[in-house]
């Protein structure tokens, strides 16, 4: 090895013994240090590199973390939020995600594991195929709304976007609650001191989270009438979607209406797909049937009778109209206690000895429920 003198000279000093620079071993060619030490510490002399040495003391070779103020985790954390809600968004969309190779699962331990979306998940209750949306804020859940549709799964997905959004990291408006709360999750994950969380309040300068829609609270679930509406809506479309295909051959129409007819919908003659008897069928209830329509004429009663259903307001229904009175009354009906099993007698309505009654706000029968012990406890007559 050539010191810098050297190197300017041309010279070798391989062969002459020690360096006279006494910087490097002739014969080895390897540079001398401090066994002892474990270390080398090279000082530039004029032209030449001095051998010297240093005790290291700091394992980490004076190397420091930045203060948590100077990071900032709240802003950390926003950027995991618009992380997964940018995921979940494009999930319900339906947008193709590049997904990880089997070996970069196994490499960050994911293979195997079934990949959750963070901001929605399917309801419990399939019928209607319902969706709940949340806010998670440092893997916390933050706020909720609950059975809402597809459509209305991804304005509130929006909404949710748009409050990320607007979360200033370095200066948060605690007057916001949910603000507050998603604080006091990061402070919690990174022990911080907390801040008081404000009263819910409707303030104007603070959007909806869910860009308003609000989703069925806990009375709105309860209303049968409701939920029988969406029943008849959703058997209005199937019929619909029947009478579109009907004229073409059985085997070639899609798998879910190769059938002869629907509940709503039944040719009113046996070898011919030209004309149908239409009823409305409303909790297992037919209300009223018109027979014999041209197939065109079919479609657009249908359509009509959709747009009927939609029409109607679960929570005030007008019972006024004959029609909607007769729905209503084929709610109550089929949710009658004891209709489709035995139950005992306390639970039964009051006009057959028991003590459970219909209430006109909440539409649904109020029934009253047993405690640990077995003691029947009667229904809340305040609802």
């Amino acid at each position: 090895m050539l010191c810098f003198n050297h190197i300017r000279q041309k010279r070798s000093i391989w062969n002459t013994g020690k360096g006279s620079c006494g910087c490097h071993d002739g014969w080895t060619r390897r540079p001398i240090f401090n066994i002892v030490t474990a270390a080398c510490h090279f000082r530039f002399v004029g032209s030449h590199f001095v051998m010297g040495t240093i005790k290291v003391t700091d394992p980490f070779g004076g190397v420091r973390g930045d203060a948590v103020k100077d990071t900032n985790p709240f802003a950390i954390d926003k950027m995991t939020a618009l992380k997964d809600i940018n995921f979940s968004i494009d999930q319900i969309e339906g947008r193709r995600i590049k997904k990880k190779s089997i070996l970069e699962q196994m490499r960050d331990g994911t293979w195997g594991v079934e990949e959750k979306i963070p901001n929605w998940e399917p309801a419990e209750d399939q019928e209607f195929e319902n969706y709940h949306v949340m806010l998670r804020w440092s893997g916390r859940e933050i706020a909720k709304v609950r059975n809402v549709s597809k459509k209305e799964a991804k304005i509130a997905l929006a909404g949710v976007k748009a409050f990320i959004n607007n979360v200033n990291p370095s200066n948060p408006d605690f007057t916001n609650p949910l603000v507050a709360k998603c604080y006091n999750s990061t402070a919690k994950t990174y022990g911080l001191d907390p801040v008081p969380v404000p009263e819910t309040s409707k303030d104007r300068r603070h959007p909806h989270l869910f860009a308003g829609i609000r989703g069925d609270d806990s009375a709105l679930s309860r209303n049968r009438f409701m939920k029988d509406v969406l029943r008849a809506i959703k058997l209005v479309d199937f019929s619909i979607g029947w009478l579109e295909c009907v004229d073409q051959n059985i085997r070639k129409r899609p798998a879910e209406y190769r059938i002869k007819h629907t509940r709503l919908c039944k040719p009113t003659y046996r070898d011919a797909v030209t004309h149908f008897d239409c009823s409305l069928v409303f909790a297992n209830e037919t209300i009223v049937t018109e027979k014999n329509i041209p197939l065109p004429r079919a479609k657009i009663a249908l359509a009509s009778m959709r747009g009927w259903l939609r029409r109607i307001d679960p929570e005030k229904p007008d019972l006024t109209d004959p029609n909607i009175a007769k729905c209503y009354e084929a709610t109550k009906i089929r949710t009658k206690p004891g209709r489709y099993s035995k139950s005992k007698p306390e639970l039964l309505p009051m006009e057959d000895g028991g003590s459970s009654y219909w209430s006109t706000t909440l539409h649904c029968w109020i029934t009253g429920s047993y405690d640990k012990d077995g003691v029947f406890v009667p229904p809340d007559w305040s609802e």
